[in-house]
């Protein structure tokens, strides 16, 4: 007899950039916060509570994001900067990336969708 195990429900997601670019335009790269995220010392709170969904021909993603003031973002090192919103690539996993949004010449701060 197989046993069958349901993945746990999760919650519901707040879209927070529908785009049809490729999802490395959001931001720049960042190495730093990279290896930090895949350390799980830098990262989303929750998975898939904040995303942002890049549907194009190329670059399709989904990415978990989190804010510069704190939602839904694990930091407890504070590398967190003013301005900046967070984007991640594989959260989660020892392959993690991190996107920033509203640093140099990368994407802007991405504010949710007003009610």
């Amino acid at each position: 007899m197989a046993l069958y195990a349901a993945p746990e429900r999760a919650g519901a997601s707040q879209v927070v950039l529908n785009s049809k670019a490729p999802y490395w335009t959001v931001g720049e790269r960042d190495n730093e916060l990279s290896r930090a995220c895949s350390l799980s010392d830098f990262g989303p709170r929750r998975l898939g509570e904040l995303v942002a969904r890049f549907t194009g021909a190329e670059g399709p993603g989904l990415l978990d994001v989190a804010k510069d003031n704190g939602r839904n973002l694990h930091d407890p090192e504070r590398r967190a900067k003013s301005g900046e919103d967070y984007f991640f690539r594989n959260a989660g996993t020892t392959s993690c990336e991190v996107l920033v949004g509203g640093r140099g010449r990368g994407g802007g701060v991405v504010r949710p969708p007003s009610r």
